[in-house]
């Protein structure tokens, strides 16, 4: 059986791809997508999009309804072109281009099942559920693009991390607090914060939930205060791809800044409003944490925030934390 474990976040697409019980192969692209005359020309290089083995700046071209889009590359290379940020997000043209694209790059014609999730507030809702089985279900393209999708399943997010950590953790004393006790997972997406509260193995819905006070607002903060410290207009895309990129400055009005020292700054008010919509949360809860995972793109700005709020109960990053939710979402088909 050939498996997909896929997370479409509103930054990043993350693939864990591969037959089931394997090591998946993974793939990490930018979550960009927008109509292909929408995307600005390249001077001096050939924009030829391919579906494997591509560079992560060239684009994976799909059909939506006879119109040609861009996908999986970096959202500032559009012009003129606003990608969705709102709860609704898997209901978008974007999404499907992304999806599409994702599909694409596993190489595959056929793919007996892919594993996606949906933010915690929305996983319970049925119709959300259904209208992204559908999407994801059956033949898509055409010629060489075609894939087949025989089987979707979406899953709350933060399970993805979970199920990742249970797989490959080794310390005994994690291995003891997953089994026996109580973990909270924070996810911190682009989007949204979402957290899972998981008891000797069960999911407590009631105790699990999402915050908007994530990734988007951190950079939106930190591009603001490039622009009061050195000029020009905030740069929010900028700072995302010097992040994903892993590069340490970023030019702002033609002076060099620091990103770790931008977002660290602007991570304190941001992260404390997440984690008191958390707070609340566990009002009602007589368990205690016991073990806090962190993972998603902006989790390690929650670390010190987290550790606060949960004396004593032991912290783990995810490795690669990015892609922790698809690898789960694989581990997931068993």
């Amino acid at each position: 059986m050939y498996v997909v474990g896929l997370d479409i976040g509103y930054s990043n697409v993350k693939i864990a791809a591969g037959p089931r019980g394997d090591l998946p192969r993974l793939i990490l692209r930018p979550a960009g997508a927008a109509p292909r005359e929408r995307l600005g020309e390249r001077i001096g290089a050939e924009e030829e999009g391919s579906a494997t083995g591509a560079a992560a700046d060239r684009p994976v071209p799909v059909d939506l309804d006879g119109v040609l889009w861009a996908a999986a590359i970096e959202p500032e290379r559009f012009e003129d072109w606003q990608r969705p940020l709102h709860e609704d997000y898997p209901a978008t043209p974007s999404y499907h281009a992304l999806a599409l694209a994702a599909l694409r790059l596993t190489g595959q014609r056929a793919i007996d099942l892919v594993v996606t999730g949906l933010p915690v507030a929305q996983a319970d809702d049925p119709r959300r559920r259904e209208r992204l089985k559908r999407l994801l279900t059956g033949r898509h393209g055409s010629g060489e693009a075609r894939v087949e999708v025989g089987e979707v399943r979406v899953v709350p997010q933060p399970i993805g991390a979970y199920l990742d950590l249970v797989y490959t953790a080794t310390d005994e004393e994690i291995l003891e607090r997953i089994e026996t006790g109580t973990v909270i997972v924070l996810d911190a997406g682009f989007y949204s914060f979402d957290w899972a509260l998981v008891v000797k193995g069960e999911l407590r819905r009631s105790a699990s939930g999402t915050s908007l006070e994530a990734m988007s607002v951190l950079l939106e903060r930190a591009a603001q205060e490039a622009a009061a410290e050195a000029g020009g207009k905030p740069q929010p895309l900028g700072l995302e791809a010097a992040l994903r990129a892993g590069r340490g400055h970023v030019l702002q009005a033609g002076h060099r800044l620091s990103v770790p020292t931008l977002l660290g700054r602007a991570a304190g008010p941001v992260c404390a409003v997440a984690l008191e919509s958390l707070r609340r949360s566990l009002r009602r809860e007589s368990a205690s944490v016991d073990l806090v995972l962190i993972a998603g793109g902006g989790g390690s700005y929650y670390l010190r925030a987290a550790a606060g709020l949960f004396p004593g109960a032991t912290v783990v990053v995810a490795p690669d934390p990015i892609a922790a939710n698809a690898r789960g979402f694989h581990r997931y088909a068993g």
